[in-house]
């Protein structure tokens, strides 16, 4: 366990200074939620998955998941965002994954496949915090 948790340690440190140099550097003039965000979210057959969402000023992100204690690579996306002010939601572009997330304080709430929502116990585990 010690083990995973380094090594996913060391995976988020060397995803954090990989995103700056990909985000080009930060700008003055930024949104209030554009940045670096992390979380566990839950998964069926694992402990968790790790998410690493990267949101920058000219509308684009990355975004990876780690599964944890599962021998799978990094899965990685990257596209444009759009954000929309009324409802304060964040929608990716792409069809492989989920493309809707709330803006919170300091922090990313992943929607449904539909854009509401989860329902579940689990739901206040869809949260992603500002790094």
């Amino acid at each position: 366990m010690k083990k995973t948790i380094l090594m996913l340690t060391v995976l988020m440190v060397l995803m954090v200074i990989s995103s700056v140099v990909w985000a080009g550097g930060n700008k003055e003039k930024q949104d209030d939620f554009t940045g670096i965000y992390v979380g566990v979210i839950p998964a069926a057959d694992c402990p968790g998955i790790v998410v690493l969402a990267i949101l920058n000023a000219e509308g684009k992100y990355k975004v990876t998941y780690q599964y944890i204690d599962r021998d799978v690579a990094v899965l990685t996306f990257t596209g444009a965002f759009a954000y929309d002010g009324n409802t304060k939601t964040i929608t990716l572009d792409g069809n492989n994954l989920p493309p809707y997330y709330r803006v919170g304080k300091q922090s990313l709430i992943q929607l449904d496949m539909e854009g509401k929502e989860i329902k579940s116990n689990f739901s206040k585990m869809y949260k992603l915090r500002k790094v």
